[in-house]
Formats: C-alpha cells, sequence, structure tokens
C-alpha cells in the first residue's frame, strides 16, 4: 500500500454549482438493517475515488447515516492494499498494512493505530451484515490524505484528494455529509472533585448516603434502574474516592464502586455503583450548591404476615408497605425457605403463625437476627414443592404436593432406583450435562408422569444436592442438581432402573479440564484493541470443539461465557474430576516482546511412569509455538501461580502470544489462524493423554 500523508481537505462549493453538479447523480434506494431495525434509505449516490478510479463495492454502496457518509470497509482497505480480519467474539476488525495495524470494534468510539488508542465521534457499525466506517475515521486510522467533494458527492483517497484542491471554501460551514476537520471536541470545564463519600454509622442508623464534593458539580444522571444496583454519573467531578468500599455500615448496600470517565465530548464524569442486596424503595436528591448527592433508603413496614390453603397449595403471604430488600434462600434438610428483610418495621406480627388449615406446611415462624433483620422462615414436607413471588409489595411463598413415587435415593451410593412398572430403553435416555449450570438432567424416552409423578427430592449428599421430575411436552425428565460436577451411569437392574452419579474418572477414561483465564470482572491484559478475557475464552471453545470431534476425551470447561470462577475453585475443580488441566492465557510486554512460552509447577506427588506437569508443558509448547508461527520462548516454571501450584493433577498454563505486540495480536484476531492454534493445542493434548500414564 501506498503512505500517504495525512491532508483532511474539507471543501464545499455554491448551492448553483452544487444542485447543477447533482442534477443527473442516481439514487440509491434500498432497505438498510442496522441497530436491530430496518430503515428505508432514499439519497443521490455518494462516490468513491482511489487513485483516479471509481471503486465500485459490489455489498454496499456508501451510505449517508445520520449526516455520516459510512463506507464499507473491507472492499476499500483491500483496495487500499490492506489485509482485513474479523474476531467474531471480540466484534473487532483488524486492518493490517505497510504501515499500520489499525483495530476497530463495533459499536465503540475508540480504536488503536499501532498499539496507540484515537477517538472518533461516530463508532464503526454494522449495515446489511457488512461492516461501516465513517469517512473521518478511516482517514485519521491510516494516515491517508483523504477529501470529499461535496458538489459532486464524491469521496477521493489517494493522489486525487492531495492534488485537487480547487473550488475550495474551507471557511463555508459545511452540510451534515461533510467530513468535519479533524479537531478534538470542546470539553466542558471541569469544576469538582467527589472527595467524600458518607456512609450510615452502622447498619442500625438511618440508611442515608451522602457524596460530597470539593466545588460544584455540572449535574448528575441516573444511568441504570436495577433492582440489584443504582448507577450515577456525576459529571463534571473527578475521582478522588478509593474504586472499591465494601464497608459500607448498611444492608442494603453490599459494596460502592467508582470510577473516573471521559466523555465523547471531552467531559469528566465520575460513575458512582451502588451494589444492593435486594429491592429497596430510596430517594435521589441533590443539594442547591451541586455539591452534594444523597441516597436515602425508605424503612419499610411488614403489614401482615398469613398463611392460607387454596385446594392444592399452601400460600404463605409477606405484605409489605414498600419494596423490602428481602432476601430468600433455602434449605434441604429440612425442607424449609427462609426470607431475610433487613431494616424493616415489623410490630406486632406473631413469633408463631397460625399454620393449622395448611396441607403441606409444618410451620410458619418469624424472628429478628441481630436486631435488625426480620425473618420468615417456612418449613414444609420433604418432597413439597416450595416456590416464591415478589410483586406490588406482596411476597408470595407457594408450598406444593410432591406426587413423586415408585423412586427412591440411596445416599450412601447415589444412585436413583426407580421401580420398573413399566418397561423402558435405558439406551433412548437422552443426557443433558449442564454442569456449568450445576445440573445434570436425563429424559426419559417417554411420559411416565402416571408412574413416577413430579416434585423434588432432597438428597444433599456430597455429589447430589436435590433432583426434580418434571414433564417436557411427552417426556418425563429428571434434573440433577449438583453440589460437584458428576458423570452418570444408566443401567437395568432387573426390578429397578438405577440411575447412579459417579466421579467422572469412574465413567471416562481420560478427562479434560479446559480453563479460559480470567472472564467477567477480571479482563485480564490487554494491547492493540484485544482483551485477553475474550481472546482466551475464543480459543478454550475453539479447542473444546476440536477435542470432541476427534477424541474421545472428556472436555470439562471451567467457563464458556464470560463470568468469573475464582482460581481457587479451578483448581479444586481440577483436582476432583480431571487427568489434566490446560489453561489458555495471553501474554503482555513491551511492544516489541513477541512469542509463544508455556508456564508449569512441579507437585509433591508426581511418580516416575506417570504424566507431569513438565511433560506436558514440553509437549505443548512445541505444538503451539509452531502453530503460531512465533517466538519459542520455552517453559518457565512458576510455583507462584495458584492454578498450578495448588492442583495435584498435571497443570500447565499456555501463554499464546503477545497482546502487547502487533503481530502477535493481528495473528491471535484472524479467524483462520485461531483454528490453526485450536488445533494445535488440540493434538497437543491428544498426544499427551493418550501417550502419557494418568491414573
Amino acid at each position: 500500500m501506498k503512505h500517504w500523508t495525512k491532508r483532511l481537505i474539507v471543501t464545499t462549493v455554491a448551492v448553483g454549482l452544487l444542485q447543477t453538479a447533482t442534477a443527473f447523480a442516481a439514487n440509491v434506494n434500498m432497505d438498510l438493517f442496522y441497530g436491530g431495525k430496518h430503515h428505508a434509505y432514499n439519497a443521490k449516490e455518494i462516490s468513491i475515488m482511489i487513485d483516479g478510479q471509481k471503486f465500485v463495492d459490489p455489498n454496499l454502496p456508501v451510505v449517508s447515516i445520520d449526516g455520516r457518509t459510512m463506507l464499507p470497509m473491507r472492499g476499500i482497505c483491500q483496495k487500499l492494499g490492506g489485509q482485513v480480519t474479523w474476531n467474531e467474539a471480540a466484534r473487532q476488525v483488524y486492518v493490517v498494512t505497510d504501515t499500520h495495524t489499525v483495530v476497530f470494534e463495533i459499536g465503540n468510539t475508540k480504536g488503536y493505530t499501532n498499539g496507540k488508542e484515537f477517538t472518533m465521534d461516530v463508532a464503526p457499525m454494522i449495515i446489511n451484515d457488512r461492516t461501516v466506517l465513517p469517512v473521518r475515521a478511516l482517514a485519521q486510522a491510516l494516515d491517508i490524505n483523504l477529501k470529499w467533494d461535496d458538489a459532486a458527492r464524491t469521496v477521493y483517497i489517494g493522489e486525487m484528494a492531495q492534488n485537487n484542491n480547487t473550488n475550495q471554501d474551507e471557511e463555508h460551514k459545511p452540510k451534515p455529509e461533510n467530513i468535519q476537520p479533524n479537531t478534538p471536541p470542546q470539553a466542558q470545564t471541569q469544576t469538582a472533585t467527589i472527595n467524600n463519600i458518607k456512609m450510615p454509622a452502622s447498619r442500625l442508623d438511618t440508611q442515608e448516603f451522602a457524596i460530597n464534593t470539593v466545588g460544584s458539580f455540572t449535574k448528575y444522571q441516573q444511568v441504570v434502574m436495577e433492582d440489584n444496583k443504582i448507577v450515577l454519573d456525576v459529571y463534571g467531578a473527578a475521582n478522588g474516592v478509593a474504586e472499591n468500599m465494601t464497608n459500607t455500615n448498611s444492608p442494603f448496600v453490599a459494596a460502592i464502586r467508582t470510577g473516573e470517565h471521559k466523555a465523547d465530548d471531552g467531559t469528566t464524569y465520575t460513575r458512582i455503583v451502588f451494589d444492593l442486596t435486594g429491592k429497596k424503595e430510596y430517594t435521589i436528591q441533590e443539594n442547591i450548591d451541586k455539591t452534594q448527592i444523597s441516597i436515602k433508603f425508605t424503612q419499610v413496614t411488614v403489614k401482615d404476615v398469613t398463611a392460607v390453603n387454596n385446594g392444592n397449595v399452601d400460600s404463605v403471604i409477606i405484605r409489605t408497605d414498600g419494596k423490602s430488600g428481602a432476601k430468600v434462600t433455602t434449605s434441604q434438610n429440612p425442607n424449609k425457605v427462609v426470607v431475610d428483610m433487613p431494616m424493616v418495621l415489623a410490630e406486632g406480627i406473631q413469633e408463631q403463625i397460625n399454620a393449622s388449615g395448611l396441607r403441606y406446611v409444618n410451620s410458619v415462624k418469624t424472628s429478628w437476627v441481630d436486631g435488625t433483620t426480620f425473618r420468615v422462615s417456612v418449613e414444609a414436607e420433604g418432597t413439597a414443592i416450595m416456590t416464591w413471588k415478589e410483586e406490588n409489595d406482596k411476597l408470595t411463598i407457594f408450598v406444593e404436593k410432591s406426587t413423586l413415587s415408585h423412586m427412591y435415593y440411596d445416599n450412601n451410593t447415589n444412585t436413583l432406583r426407580l421401580e420398573k412398572v413399566r418397561d423402558m430403553d435405558v439406551n433412548r435416555i437422552q443426557h443433558n450435562d449442564a454442569y456449568l449450570e450445576k445440573y445434570y438432567e436425563l429424559v426419559l424416552p417417554g411420559d411416565y408422569k402416571d408412574i413416577y409423578g413430579y416434585g423434588a427430592l432432597n438428597v444433599d449428599t456430597a455429589k447430589v444436592k436435590s433432583l426434580q421430575v418434571s414433564q417436557k411436552g411427552n417426556q418425563t425428565v429428571i434434573r440433577f442438581n449438583q453440589n460437584m460436577i458428576n458423570a452418570y451411569t444408566v443401567r437395568d437392574a432387573g426390578a429397578f432402573y438405577e440411575i447412579t452419579a459417579k466421579n467422572p474418572k469412574e465413567v471416562y477414561n481420560r478427562v479434560l479440564l479446559l480453563d479460559a483465564g480470567h472472564g467477567a470482572k477480571d479482563p485480564g491484559t490487554s494491547g492493540n484493541g484485544l482483551i485477553e478475557k475474550n481472546v482466551a475464552l475464543t480459543m478454550a471453545l475453539k479447542v473444546e470443539q476440536y477435542l470432541k470431534a476427534n477424541s474421545d476425551i472428556k472436555v470439562y470447561m471451567t467457563r464458556n461465557t464470560d463470568v468469573y470462577p475464582d482460581n481457587p475453585s479451578r483448581a479444586k475443580t481440577a483436582n476432583e474430576i480431571s487427568d489434566f488441566m490446560v489453561s489458555i492465557h495471553m501474554n503482555s510486554g513491551p511492544a516489541s516482546a513477541n512469542g509463544t512460552e508455556t508456564l508449569y509447577a512441579p507437585h509433591s506427588n508426581e511418580v516416575p511412569g506417570k504424566l507431569t506437569s513438565i511433560q506436558a508443558a514440553q509437549v505443548l509448547q512445541g505444538y503451539v509455538h509452531t502453530a503460531v508461527s512465533s517466538s519459542d520462548r520455552g517453559l518457565k516454571e512458576r510455583t507462584d501461580i495458584l492454578i498450578l501450584n495448588s492442583t495435584k493433577v498435571p497443570a500447565i498454563l499456555i501463554e499464546v502470544c503477545f497482546l502487547t505486540n502487533a503481530g502477535d495480536a493481528l495473528k491471535i484476531s484472524n479467524p483462520a489462524i485461531q483454528d490453526q492454534i485450536a488445533k494445535a493445542i488440540g493434538d497437543g493434548i491428544i498426544q499427551v493423554m493418550n501417550n502419557y500414564t494418568l491414573r
């Protein structure tokens, strides 16, 4: 690609010339789909000239959206000699030329050129499944010479944009479609600093929080209104308090989080998030001087607690005069629902609620916890189904009879035995292993409701918390709610069908725990527009799919979405169920640092003849660095990393590449190269687990 000196020129001509020049231009009349909606588009054609030649994208023409000229990105960048790749997981586009590596993210006004951040006034978007980019953003990102000719409705890129400077009136105010000069937005003046968030003196004190500033802020906005949080943006105010506060002296606010940001126009604002423990009434008010914002939680009164029977359902009803902030928990032995309401008034309510007319509820009791929290406890029969609903200042607990029959659970062997009242082909039972959601379902081949009934059974063993029998269409479903990851075997035992929860290593010959590093609140490192938690997840999912298609290794994941399992739980899971753990990460460092390395830690229980962590690291390092075509940074012994030093099974951590290196970032953002790396990791795992003794 030619390297043009950036020279952004704004040109307009007189209205008369505009009318003459555009009188014979063709119209573009088509349906555009973006933002989740269809939009009828009818406007005069906009042309693109690259080095004097007209460029026509066969997939999408240039369009004008909200006064901005939006260019189809891939075709133009390829015409200019750039390589374009798309990262679906991160929703990012990468453009690489001889001199530039540029990262754009759909819907984000922040981009990166050679690792340096820049800001666009309009974010890239997807129209008709094609990525489009504002004209000015393309010029800004690639440092190319570009000009908009309003009269001819033409975008000039390259030599004509540099040389054709006639009929320009730079003082004339551009029309909406014109390219604006690349001047920074005018920020509002910062006038205040948040220096204190005053909290209640104790959990018994009036529940009021005060955000105080030195100087007057411009305004505040409540940007999120949810049951579990309050989010305020305070404009014209810098952040002068801690980013995380957990000692709130409040039964309503679990934590307060703060962060300083810049709005698109450059204005400084501080976002303050109150993480709530549940629904609660509150008011927000600012003072006249705009130096304080107060949030006051209303004290709610519990009007009454009643219990009634309505045929086959018992109901326990708690009425209040506002949102109570109730927290509902369950216990399995005994079968109980507990409702806790902090900082409410509850006078004149009996400790023992009359339950004489109820069919399935054994008792309804009230009490105070620590003198601040009003508690309602509902205890029912061991197999009763208990659910609840909160609406219109009323929380209702529903208790129904379980109809389970012809079955029993053996706690010693974790086996559910179903009496063989009717024949069943156990080979046709469908298995749904939702281990990350902590349940496992078996779908029986038919409707067995008339035999086994429906309802819940509390088990509460180390493996299984409870099980529930229900109907999906004309099939009976048995769901095991798990305390740990299990595998399930089903067999015809003569008079019974036996379903047994077992450790996966009792069922499968080779068990792998595949870990996508970081997640959710822990983003990991970042660079060149990439975030480690996203890239690691993309790669882990690809490795999982490859192994499922090309091996008989049983693969479990620590996560398959953007959540954060803490590192102790990752190590605990590896020790409980797996033969081998592989954790996928991305590296960071100086811009020049690049390549692949694999980390390991020796384990005290390693014995000759069985797989060790260093052996696994040696195999995987060889496969991965070859696939990435990167520098071989070798093996690193790291006894300080928890998932390596707390595991008892062989475990390694692969640092695939450096996100902070433009070349590495380009590779890992390319789906085709991602597939190559996933295959290499998968082949390395297969090599290790097929050729070394695991147990």
